[in-house]
């Protein structure tokens, strides 16, 4: 979903997210929220800042989660990035969506202060943006896709998006040694470290699915692989 909507694609695409988050696979957003928690809405950053998909995606999430309680003043978007250099263009894009959305715009920096969210088996330290640390919940939100040259969105959202560099690293080693797999196994390991309450996500034919970030995850994640068959 990369081109550039009209006004009526936009606001079909509106109306598939609303419809989303108004039945969420497995759990109403009532029963995921059960009180004004803080709530940290983390994207990437690129597709915030170019993508008017992504804009509209995180408005609705916005209005949801008010409509349930959580004020715009408990919400905050922290935009994550794959690769961690930064971007010219970022800071003028940051401005302008803080305005848009009405909500507190941060951006993760993987050089800076972390908190340690856990250790996995393997011996991983998944460390998170600081920011994270204050969050009551964590709520997703971006387009997947899964390719030959590779996947993004879904649990990369979260490492490595909004991983220190440390954690970078660990990613990027297991995917040099196991492949897309191992990275997305090493992400969605992560996951369970620092759960994700909510994840909204859409495919590049429209479809738009929302639950509880492991489940929806472990989907999509599996849902590839098939699809893919030994491509990865």
């Amino acid at each position: 979903m990369s081109q550039l909507p009209d006004a009526a694609a936009l606001e079909q695409f509106g109306r598939r997210i609303r419809g989303a988050l108004a039945e969420p696979e497995g759990s109403s957003l009532a029963a995921m929220f059960t009180a004004p928690l803080v709530t940290a809405l983390v994207v990437d950053a690129n597709e915030a800042i170019s993508a008017p998909w992504l804009e509209r995606a995180v408005l609705e999430v916005r209005d949801a989660l008010q409509r349930i309680g959580i004020a715009r003043g408990r919400q905050f978007v922290l935009l994550g990035r794959r690769t961690p250099e930064p971007e010219p263009a970022l800071a003028a894009g940051v401005a302008g969506l803080r305005a848009r959305l009405g909500l507190a715009v941060l951006v993760h920096e993987p050089n800076a202060p972390a908190f340690t969210a856990g250790r996995l088996p393997t011996g991983e330290v998944i460390e998170l943006d600081d920011e994270l640390r204050e969050a009551e919940a964590i709520v997703c939100v971006g387009e997947w896709s899964a390719s030959t040259d590779g996947a993004r969105g879904g649990p990369y959202l979260l490492v490595p998006g909004v991983a220190s560099l440390a954690t970078r690293r660990a990613w990027a080693a297991r995917r040099a040694q196991e492949g897309e797999r191992g990275a997305l196994a090493l992400a969605l390991a992560a996951e369970r470290e620092a759960v994700v309450d909510l994840a909204l996500s859409w495919s590049a034919d429209g479809r738009v699915r929302a639950g509880r970030g492991r489940t929806q995850f472990d989907a999509v994640v599996t849902e590839a692989a098939l699809s893919l068959g030994q491509a990865w």
